[in-house]
């Protein structure tokens, strides 16, 4: 018994599926503030990791965070993949950062007294 396959019936065990497009989550004040961010920790980790001093990026994140710190931000902001890294790593980092550079910004609660 031949299993063939027509035009209408489809592969049980292979199918083909469109990829969504990639759609740009962060806002472009976010983004900016991300890679400010990333250019900040790149600051504080003068020694590229050598030392554990907790400040800046660890060994597995130096080469690629002291990459990313050097491009300039409007091509961060136009490439979602550089976005995408800065996010990542300013959230991954976000302890050694000043409340302005945060990604995820705190709500502000009025509080009635």
């Amino acid at each position: 018994m031949t299993n063939q396959l027509t035009e209408i019936s489809a592969s049980p065990r292979y199918s083909v599926e469109k990829k969504p497009i990639y759609q740009q989550s962060h806002s472009d004040e976010v983004l900016a503030r991300a890679h400010e961010a990333v250019r900040y920790l790149a600051a504080l980790d003068l020694d590229h990791a050598q030392k554990a001093n907790n400040s800046g990026f660890s060994k597995s994140d130096t080469r690629l965070g002291h990459s990313l710190a050097r491009w300039p931000t409007k091509i961060v902001l136009r490439h979602w993949a550089f976005g995408l890294i800065a996010v990542k790593l300013a959230r991954k980092y976000r302890r050694q950062l000043p409340p302005r550079l945060l990604v995820d910004q705190p709500a502000q609660i009025s509080l009635d007294v």
